[in-house]
Parts: structure tokens; C-alpha cells; sequence
């Protein structure tokens, strides 16, 4: 006779391996001994934009002839090697977009030892580039930091001699109306260089931030009302899609408002016609963890605007000091705006593709 407690046990669920694999986050991709793909899961078709069904039956050299570099990693683990292989690279969407990934490759053995086919885990490490690239150039600002403010000590002085013996010769000259626009062209130039240094200066210095809780979307419509006074006979249309149920971020009002009045004012400088679309949401799968406190909530601010992109080998530099497109910019804007919002405990974007247009993405701390 069974007992009560016996009577109630009931035998585990079967999970088959197939359930597990299509469960998992990274991409699990397996081939059969002659390449063709026979095991697809859901997150290798989120990161090729590659159906399961499209992929099952394909060889492998179909599916990713847009990377070379992934199908000679696979071609390592073949006969005669059958070694584990493991790479780095990108994966290419059908519409150009690249998507840094891990990749790891084994061969698949059956219990005697015969080679019966491959596995393939993706991994998207897009997140952790982009943190690297943070550290990376952080580091690089702190060394332009301290060398511009070395340097700007030593120009400021024979700046000022500059400024006063213009000032001087401009007196002694109001008889004369061209030494007086020149002396005018010698001080305007001192000033506008002073400007820069003290751009420069902002950047070695550490920022004395007044945080308080902030509500996003009245620094957003204060800095769009501001600049759209300047779209003078241009065709833009803005749009705001705003999610109301945000929470207050936590934030220096005057710094935040400096960094999106850039961000607005580039986008603007940009385009002649179009749309510009400043979209706000909550960050709900990607938290920010400093040592020794809880996870840090975020959200999200998106600028979209349909002007003249960036080109591809300019975006990895766009937020270093002085570089700059423009033929009057001086390349600390996007820099100031990038350290500004690190200051914050958030990280700036940027996505673009030449004559389509870019979208800035800000994230900012949740206030507690």
C-alpha cells in the first residue's frame, strides 16, 4: 500500500534539449557532418534576422556569406582538426547593421568518437565593447584633460599681453579706421581662443554637480522651445514621443540642459527638412551596478534626426576632444556632452548611417 506522501510525488517534467538550447540567450546554432544547418534557437534569429524555419536545411556557407570570417572558424573544427575554435567579429543584417558578437565552435562527436557535426554558440557582446570603448575613452580624456590644462596656463599668459597691447594700439589709433578694425579682428580672435580654453579647462576639471530629482521631459521642452527659435526658414517638424509614466532622473538641471541643447542644436545644424524625433522610455532589462550599491534603474533618451549622418570612420571618434566635421566647429561640444552625462552615472550613443541621418541615445540614473 502507498503511503499519502508517496501517492502525491509526481515524476519531473520532461525537458528535452531542444527546449533548453531554444530557451537560452545566446545563439545555438548546430550542422550536420556536411555543413547544413539542423538546430536554429531563437536568439541566433534575433541576432541574424534569420527565420529558424529560413535557416534548418540551409549550408552554413548560405546563411552567413556576408561573414567570411565565422565560416573559416567553422572550417577549423572539420576533419582532420576537429579542434575547438573562437573568435570576435561582426555579424552583418540584411540592412547593413553590424553586431559584434562571440563566437565559439565545436565539433560534435557521437560516443565513438566520429565526427557527426558542429556547434556554434553566438554570443552578443555588444554591450561589453561599448563599456570598453567608455574606458577607453574616459582614459583618453583624462590624459587630453590634463595636458590642455598644462597648456592652457601657458597660452593665457601671452594671450593677455596680446589682448592689451590691442587694446592699447586701439586708442592710440581712433583717427585711423583701418587700425581700428584690425586691432577689433586682433581682440575678438584673443577672446574666441580664451573661449576655448576654457572649454578645454571644463574638461580637466571635475564637475561639481548639484544633483536633484529631475523630470527629463521639462529639460527636453525647454531645450526644444529654446532652439526651435533658430530653425528660421527651415522645413522641420519635431516630434515628442514621451512616455508620461517616467520617473524623475537624477540630475544637474544646468549640465543636462547644456548636453541637450548641443545634441538639438547639431541635429538642427544637420538637417534642412525632415523630421527630428525625441523619444523618452524606461530602461527595464539593462541596469548599472557601482561597487557597493544596488543596481541603478535607467532611462532612455532618443534623438532621431533625418539630416546628413556620420560617416563610418568618423563615428568612433565624434565624442573625442577636437575632432570635429564642421568647418567652424571647434571639437569639444560632443566631448563635453560625453563627459557631462559619465558624470551622471550614464553613457551616450550614437548610431548613423551617411546622408540617412543619427540617433544620440542618452541613459540617465533613475533618482532613488
Amino acid at each position: 500500500m502507498k503511503s499519502p506522501t508517496a501517492s502525491k510525488r509526481r515524476s519531473p517534467p520532461q525537458i528535452s534539449w531542444e527546449q533548453i538550447l531554444a530557451n537560452l540567450d545566446d545563439g545555438v546554432i548546430a550542422l550536420d557532418a556536411s555543413g547544413n544547418v539542423i538546430f536554429f534557437n531563437d536568439a541566433s534569429e534575433i541576432l541574424t534576422e534569420i527565420s529558424s524555419p529560413a535557416a534548418v536545411g540551409q549550408p552554413l556557407q548560405q546563411i552567413f556569406k556576408r561573414e567570411p570570417w565565422l565560416v573559416d572558424l567553422v572550417n577549423k573544427t572539420q576533419l582532420p582538426r576537429r579542434t575547438r575554435a573562437r573568435a570576435e567579429g561582426d555579424l552583418i543584417s540584411r540592412w547593413g547593421r553590424k553586431i559584434p558578437v562571440s563566437v565559439t565552435v565545436s565539433p560534435l562527436q557521437d560516443r565513438y568518437g566520429h565526427f557527426v557535426g558542429t556547434i556554434l554558440l553566438l554570443r552578443d557582446i555588444k554591450r561589453r565593447k561599448e563599456l570598453e570603448e567608455d574606458l577607453n575613452r574616459g582614459d583618453r580624456l583624462v590624459l587630453m584633460g590634463t595636458l590642455g590644462a598644462g597648456l592652457a596656463h601657458e597660452i593665457r599668459n601671452p594671450l593677455g599681453g596680446i589682448k592689451g597691447a590691442a587694446q592699447l594700439l586701439r586708442r592710440s589709433a581712433d583717427g585711423n579706421p583701418t587700425v581700428r578694425e584690425y586691432t577689433d579682428i586682433m581682440i575678438r580672435e584673443v577672446e574666441r581662443v580664451n573661449q576655448l580654453i576654457e572649454q578645454l579647462l571644463d574638461l580637466s576639471r571635475p564637475a561639481q554637480l548639484e544633483l536633484a530629482p529631475l523630470n527629463i521631459h521639462e529639460v527636453l521642452e525647454d531645450v526644444l522651445l529654446l532652439e526651435s527659435q533658430t530653425l528660421g526658414d527651415k522645413q522641420l517638424q519635431v516630434k515628442k514621443w514621451f512616455d508620461p509614466s517616467l520617473p524623475p532622473i537624477r540630475g544637474d538641471r544646468a549640465r543636462l540642459t547644456q548636453v541637450f541643447l548641443n545634441l538639438v542644436k547639431n541635429a538642427f545644424q544637420a538637417m534642412e527638412s525632415g523630421t527630428f524625433a525625441v523619444t523618452t522610455r524606461l530602461e527595464t532589462d539593462y541596469h548599472v551596478r557601482e561597487h557597493g550599491t544596488a543596481p541603478n534603474r535607467l532611462i532612455w533618451v532618443d534623438l532621431a534626426d533625418q539630416g546628413t549622418g556620420i560617416r563610418e570612420q568618423d563615428l568612433p571618434h565624434i565624442f573625442s576632444p577636437f575632432f570635429t566635421t564642421k568647418n567652424n566647429g571647434t571639437g569639444l561640444g560632443l566631448a563635453t556632452c560625453y563627459r557631462i552625462i559619465k558624470e551622471h552615472g550614464g553613457t551616450i550613443r550614437v548610431e548613423s548611417t551617411e546622408g540617412q541621418g543619427s540617433i544620440f541615445r542618452v541613459s540617465l540614473v533613475v533618482a532613488d
